[in-house]
């Protein structure tokens, strides 16, 4: 078989970039214009098993897509959540500066695309619309969190932030 005959069977880098931003619901709203470009701005890593993805207490630059694979969500050294394929955490570090609450660490291999807020707030400040509708989504999301933390009422199993 003539190599240009084969079935295409893998998508490029850029493409998946896409696809995975266009499934977060913090990027549903935007044009795929914009979209495009985030989609370039994104940086695509791969962590080995036990490997810390982001930690405590560092600067959040910003948000982490998990692309395949899962991550658990420790704090203060206990594991309190998971991340899967399809999951986002950090979104709010896209608009604003601070430290994260929490450890990713993988737990299998994992593929994740991260969502740097030096790339991307620019793109997004020159769209007010759009930043309008990633900020919605945002707060949105830590709206759902908080509903959901007070009507389990006071758990003392959890820690942190929702994840966003």
């Amino acid at each position: 078989m003539i190599l240009s005959e084969q079935p295409e069977t893998h998508e490029c880098e850029l493409d998946c970039n896409l696809r995975v931003l266009r499934e977060l619901p913090i990027f549903a709203d935007l044009p795929q214009e914009l979209l495009r470009v985030m989609a370039y701005l994104c940086e695509r890593e791969t962590f080995a098993s036990g490997q810390a993805v982001v930690e405590e207490g560092q600067a959040a630059e910003g948000a982490v897509a998990v692309i395949g694979g899962s991550m658990a969500i420790e704090r203060e050294g206990r594991k309190v959540g998971a991340l899967r394929e399809g999951m986002c955490a950090g979104g709010l570090a896209l608009l604003g500066q601070y430290r994260w609450l929490y450890t990713l660490r993988a737990e299998t291999t994992v593929d994740c695309l991260l969502l740097h807020r030096r790339s991307l707030l620019p793109q997004l400040l020159a769209q007010p619309a759009s930043l309008a509708a990633v900020a919605r989504e945002l707060v949105q999301s830590v709206v759902f969190w908080d509903l959901q933390r007070l009507e389990r009422g006071a758990d003392v199993d959890v820690h942190g932030p929702g994840v966003l």
